[in-house]
């Protein structure tokens, strides 16, 4: 296998000069550490790039791939070296160098072939300069892990989560931490019926892998987590590890990468929806106090606003909505109100449930009033939407797919639906398009181009959903969808991140049959 991936590496980018193995005995190099990033997703077809920062400054640098994560004493060149590499020898004969600019800062590119046979090539990364001050080798990059792969077209990463998670939550990592992200709670069952978990991952975008995160303070599914203005998470009620409703909250802080309990929810609340208001409070709104079965979270469902207080780590009540609303979705728009959009509008009689519905009505709240105003309808019902809606490049609101109950007695059967509506702030108006296939609980991600990818989501009924593949690519400018090779499984209750280089990774949720703990890839 390594003959033809060699291939590649053989013109591999412009450099000023070529080293061999032989060539680095006679140098010597320090103790400092810099860092090594990746600038592209490695599509086939496109180039690879990569990029240095924090280097010494002025230096002779190697580039250094390997199919292999090493390790390799530096003592092999140095004895009195401890150090080691993280990566092979086997590719020495393309290791190729240049010199690093004077703020220490280097770059360099990859042309990669658009050709099948490629795709999920890894190769390991890491770069050190020469000479040291009193040694062989002077400062030594982090190592990073590249895969190929075909435009548009899904593949398994190498690692795997530890515990199979669907429905779990993002939260942001250190930006010293290249963008990793925490993987937090989820667990199995389904939308009605999940026992959380207490534990998290992090997925470190550098490396293709996955450690395990800090515990949080309590097991947790379907519960939001809202990022706040000093780079803190939220992590907002949920399901715990009994499946029941909770109204505890936690903050984690990727300062000391610790959870941390903070103020409790006035009513405990499950299929709610939650955003940051302008002033760094967040809001959550509707959802439903039990989810032990589709009966009884209809009849305690919400129409309660609560705000929370980052400063003293308390909630208050806010602004009821107009109606209880089951699974809506909150948005902070460009114009600073924030918009509360669907859900399954439940009418009650003594407590008894007479009648639920997606509901297209939609409110706007305005922080300075403290006060709800009616905004103009969505083109159709949906709910569930708080997930993957998508804030476009252009400030447009972008809600895809979701739950389409038309009455009480369909409750059982109530199932996905395919429309897509796109809402402006600036005129309140909406657009409706049509996806190719209904979902729900499926993920919808904006690249980096502006074009959102939507990727998996369940159809059937709400109670007996089926996982599916599909997957499609909303083009903003035109306003139209096109279908994407489907993904390398089924793939519902997932989540979704764009990594800083580019590549797309779906981690977790469940196939329909088992939840899971693989991560999966799409390169644009």
């Amino acid at each position: 296998m390594a003959s033809k991936p060699s291939g590649i590496l053989v013109h591999f980018m412009p450099t000023l000069s070529r080293v061999a193995i032989s060539s680095i005995l006679c140098m010597s190099l320090g103790a400092q550490t810099f860092d090594l990033d990746k600038s592209s997703p490695a599509t086939l077809g496109n180039a690879m790039q990569l990029s240095v920062r924090n280097a010494p400054a002025s230096a002779l640098m190697l580039w250094m791939p390997s199919f292999s994560a090493g390790p390799t004493p530096i003592a092999l060149l140095d004895p009195t070296d401890p150090r080691e590499l993280n990566i092979g020898l086997d590719l020495s004969g393309v290791w190729s160098s240049t010199i690093t600019s004077p703020t220490g800062t280097a770059a360099t590119s990859l042309a990669l072939p658009l050709d099948p046979s490629y795709s999920g090539l890894l190769l390991h990364w890491q770069c050190m300069t020469i000479p040291g001050a009193t040694a062989f080798v002077g400062a030594i990059s982090n190592d990073v892990l590249t895969i190929t792969g075909m435009p548009t077209t899904s593949q398994l990463l190498p690692a795997s989560l530890a515990e199979a998670r669907g429905m779990p939550a993002l939260a942001a990592m250190p930006q010293t931490d290249f963008n990793s992200v925490l993987v937090t709670g989820g667990g199995g069952g389904s939308l009605t019926g999940s026992a959380g978990l207490a534990t998290t991952e992090v997925y470190d975008t550098l490396r293709l892998a996955v450690r395990p995160g800090p515990n949080m303070t309590t097991g947790r599914v379907l519960h939001l987590a809202v990022l706040l203005n000093d780079g803190r998470t939220l992590l907002i009620g949920g399901a715990d590890a009994l499946g029941a409703v909770t109204a505890s909250c936690e903050i984690y802080n990727p300062g000391t990468n610790t959870f941390t309990a903070t103020g409790n929810l006035l009513t405990g609340r499950v299929l709610h929806a939650a955003a940051r208001l302008p002033d760094g409070r967040v809001m959550t709104a509707g959802g439903t106090s039990t989810v032990a079965d589709t009966t009884t979270a209809i009849s305690n469902t919400l129409n309660s606003v609560e705000i929370y207080n980052p400063a003293t780590g308390t909630w208050s009540s806010g602004p009821a909505i107009g109606g209880r609303r089951l699974a809506p979705a909150l948005t902070l728009l460009s114009t600073g109100r924030v918009m509360v959009s669907g859900g399954i509008d439940v009418g009650l009689f003594f407590g008894i449930p007479i009648s639920a519905v997606s509901t297209s009505a939609v409110q706007l709240y305005n922080p300075a009033t403290n006060a709800w105003s009616a905004g103009a309808a969505m083109p159709g019902g949906r709910a569930g939407h708080q997930y993957n809606q998508v804030t476009l490049a252009d400030n447009r609101v972008l809600m895809t797919g979701g739950i389409n109950l038309t009455s009480l007695l369909n409750a059982a059967t109530a199932g996905a639906t395919n429309s897509a509506s796109i809402y402006n702030p600036s005129t309140n108006t909406w657009l409706a398009t049509t996806m190719a296939q209904p979902r729900f609980v499926h993920t919808a991600t904006r690249l980096s181009n502006g074009s959102i990818a939507v990727c998996g989501g369940s159809q059937g009924t709400l109670t007996t959903p089926t996982a599916i593949a599909d997957a499609e690519l909303f083009n903003p400018v035109t306003n139209t969808w096109s279908s994407l090779p489907p993904l390398q499984s089924a793939r519902t209750s997932h989540v979704a991140k764009l990594q800083p280089d580019g590549l797309l990774v779906l981690i977790g949720g469940t196939d329909g049959i088992v939840t899971l703990t693989n991560i999966a890839s799409l390169h644009f």
